[in-house]
């Protein structure tokens, strides 16, 4: 506006809704000023700042414009489409420019990476998002101090000496992985401090010599004394952004870890990133619906659509709603397949005699209570008995400890192998103190996933092998694969992926005006206007406990704000809002609407697993807790009864795979009366508990059809009426002639006999044999 003029002049630009267009920078002549500047649609405000005599606006969504100046950032933001809108957009959509097949952390980074370019995208998952790989790892986000190791041990092979070239390429491309690895670690933490935090990582030293080396290599054997320089140096690769790594002496050690062995040198302390990581490949596929991308889960791909001058050029994708059984097609000119380790499955679709481009390998997790892990700091072994990482964590509350490494062809199965649940709690033991007991009947959790390991199978003869992530085109259909890599690195796989996309069609989508990737810059759903006093924030305006507002902040961002707004009153003086789902843990049940209305969640196998992480920390608890959720959902999706009913058996068949406190199948040797006893004391805690008891009966292959039956078997035994069974109550009650068939199943289990009891002059009775 010319301050003579009486009518401002109004400057039409295009395209200002634009989500790629973040600033624009005026020059204004003289006696004139720039009044105000706005768009007509996109949700977009623009702020305004004076320098150097021009003006300045930078883009803000409506979401950042109300985070300066309310506690609900999330308040004006355009609510997702519902998952029925998603799926009807599927149907109706002519022809999408990326269709990607999988709902894990990569594809719908690729989503994600996709719709903000401009390009019309849709993404549909099998089960929920991050149902498989993305939300079974070690909850890190790490660098990856280990391949420093491996790339260095590599090289420094005799072998080497008759191929030096080749070793040195090879080391070059593990380090340049590692340099990635590191800047998508700070991408990640720095842009999304809702959804991630550093934990501190203890390494316990306890000699200066390491013998027999870790990675089996004898420069490693002086390992504890160079340690301190090659964390430094590690710090340095990530350009200083995590907290500094430091040494630890014995005496302030035993202060943080009182349950450990006090035989240690030293500890080395350093940082990586964690997160929970169901929850962050939920915010990355609700993050792509957020920025138009046509998300939905539970859609599974049944076959491929071909066409062409050839008949096998891909065109798009034969799906079924695996929620409604109903099948449909869906059109693309470009479809990516991000499966994970199960992608060998999707090209079997493309192609039956498809060569294998995905080894999988499976990890087993335990988690055991939050007591083994105080004060924050997690614990790495870097020589285990096997020569792998051993880590021990604290996550949510809990202590996570993982991983094994085992090849074999990937399943969707969560329960893991009894062996590998043992071999961790041994590795455990190692370093802590000898009056700390880790029992069996510790593991609240286990569960096994699988991590893909690739090869390019179009790759044409001599190429050089990938030491991160493949992405192959078939010549034939056109459908391009991505797997391999590592969760830090997902934005990364998804950026490549999309830029190989936009230069196979660097001149049929020119007039869409495709930009570069932005998603280095932007935060997920949740992060706009997030910051540490949120927590504080929560617990102020809406009187919920501290505990549940650090879980709400750090799983919704922002959006904990609406959360708490629909949390019901709990009837005491405090807190006084947000009735918990289950004691012991922070989880309320409105979350439960809330993901169900704005989330898309949709069963409740996934609010017990994925959208809440019950099940992994507990298996019990989440058994225990399956009816309210199902009731719950069934209110807030309006179920009858009977799908009520069927979601809560669906939800407890899958809980029953997760492991526990009890082995899935009861393998002690049992030889007498005693042995049977102290089987069944799962704990070690000198007595027999109700839930022990029936826990134990029901894994040696004799459950009791409910609790009406097991309630008065375990009073039968427990003649003192404690609610405890002693070794004397449960001899006495073997020598009577009460719960027959319950005996004659444990005879037939063990192969009983009439004998002793036991060993020893205390011995009297029956035994087994």
């Amino acid at each position: 506006k010319n301050e003579h003029h009486k009518h401002p002049t109004i400057l039409a630009i295009p395209k200002l809704h634009d989500r790629r267009l973040t600033m624009l920078r005026f020059s204004v002549a003289h006696k004139h000023k720039l009044l105000a500047i706005g768009a007509a649609s996109g949700g977009v405000l623009w702020t305004q700042n004076k320098h150097d005599g021009n003006y300045e606006y930078h883009r803000k969504t409506l979401l950042e414009s109300s985070a300066s100046s309310s506690l609900n950032a999330a308040a004006d933001e355009k609510p997702l489409p519902t998952r029925e809108d998603q799926v009807t957009r599927l149907k109706k959509t002519k022809i999408f420019d990326v269709l990607v097949v999988g709902g894990g952390a990569t594809g719908s980074g690729v989503a994600l990476d996709a719709a903000t370019r401009g390009l019309s995208t849709a993404l549909v998952e099998r089960g929920d998002f991050g149902n498989e790989t993305s939300s079974r790892s070690t909850k890190l986000i790490w660098a990856g101090i280990r391949y420093i190791a491996t790339a260095i041990s590599a090289l420094l092979r005799f072998h080497n000496v008759s191929r030096p070239v080749e070793a040195i390429k090879d080391f070059v491309g593990e380090f340049h992985m590692i340099l990635g690895a590191h800047h998508e670690r700070r991408i990640l933490l720095t842009n999304n401090p809702h959804l991630t935090n550093w934990v501190p990582i203890a390494i316990p030293l306890n000699s200066w010599i390491s013998w027999p080396p870790p990675f089996d290599h004898p420069l490693f054997a002086i390992a504890p004394l160079t340690l301190p320089i090659v964390m430094k140096f590690y710090d340095g690769l990530g350009s200083f952004v995590s907290p500094p790594s430091h040494i630890m002496l014995p005496r302030r050690a035993m202060r943080k870890f009182p349950q450990l062995d006090e035989d240690v040198k030293y500890f080395q302390v350093f940082y990586e990133g964690q997160h929970n990581d169901a929850r962050t490949a939920t915010y990355i596929a609700l993050t792509a619906a957020q920025e138009g991308a046509t998300v939905a889960n539970h859609v599974e791909m049944i076959g491929l659509l071909r066409g062409g001058s050839n008949d096998k050029k891909a065109t798009g994708i034969r799906c079924r709603d695996n929620l409604s059984g109903q099948e449909f097609d869906v059109h693309a000119k470009e479809i990516v397949f991000a499966g994970g380790p199960f992608t060998d499955s999707l090209r079997a679709l493309e192609d039956p005699n498809a060569k294998p481009a995905v080894a999988a390998a499976a990890g087993t997790h335990i988690v055991l209570p939050g007591y083994f892990c105080p004060g924050g700091i997690g614990m790495l072994d870097i020589n285990t008995s096997d020569g792998r990482f051993l880590f021990f964590l604290p996550w949510q509350g809990s202590t996570l400890v993982g991983t094994t490494d085992r090849k074999g062809p990937p399943v969707s199965y969560h329960g893991p192998p009894e062996e590998e649940i043992q071999w961790l709690l041994r590795e455990v033991k190692k370093y802590l103190s000898s009056d700390i007991q880790v029992r069996r009947s510790d593991v609240l959790s286990a569960w096994q996933g699988f991590r893909p390991l690739a090869s390019d199978p179009h790759a044409l003869p001599g190429a050089p092998t990938s030491r991160d992530h493949v992405i192959s085109t078939n010549p034939d259909t056109g459908v391009t694969f991505v797997t391999g890599g590592k969760w830090t690195t997902y934005r990364e796989m998804a950026k490549d992926v999309v830029d190989k996309l936009v230069k196979l069609h660097k001149d049929d989508w020119k007039a869409k005006n495709i930009g570069p990737c932005v998603t280095h810059n932007n935060p997920l759903r949740g992060g706009v206007g997030y910051s540490r006093n949120v927590p504080v924030k929560l617990v102020q305006k809406f009187g919920v406990s501290q505990d549940t507002a650090t879980h709400l902040a750090h799983t919704y961002g922002m959006y904990a704000f609406e959360v708490c707004k629909m949390a019901e009153p709990t009837t005491k003086r405090w807190p006084r809002f947000g009735n918990l789902l289950v004691e012991g843990y922070p989880y309320l049940e409105c979350e439960v609407a809330y993901a169900c209305r704005n989330e898309m969640a949709c069963t409740v196998k996934d609010m017990l697993t994925l959208r809440m992480r019950i099940a992994f920390l507990n298996k019990d608890a989440a058994i225990s807790v399956a009816p309210r959720v199902a009731d719950l959902m069934a209110k807030e999706m309006r179920w009858s009864k009977k799908e009520r009913n069927r979601q809560l058996k669906e939800a407890q068949d899958l809980l029953e795979t997760f492991g526990g406190p009890y082995p899935s199948e009861f393998s002690e040797t049992v030889t007498d009366v005693r042995d049977l006893f102290e089987a069944l004391d799962n704990d070690k805690s000198g007595y027999i508990d109700f839930t022990e008891f029936c826990d134990c009966v029901k894994s040696m292959g004799v459950p009791f059809k409910d609790d009406k039956e097991a309630m008065r078997a375990f009073s039968n035994i427990d003649t003192s009426r404690k609610g405890k069974i002693t070794l004397d109550e449960f001899v006495t009650w073997w020598e009577t002639d009460s719960d027959q068939k319950l005996k004659a199943s444990l005879g037939e289990k063990f192969k009983f006999s009439a004998g002793k009891l036991g060993e020893g002059p205390e011995s009297r009775g029956a035994a087994f044999g």
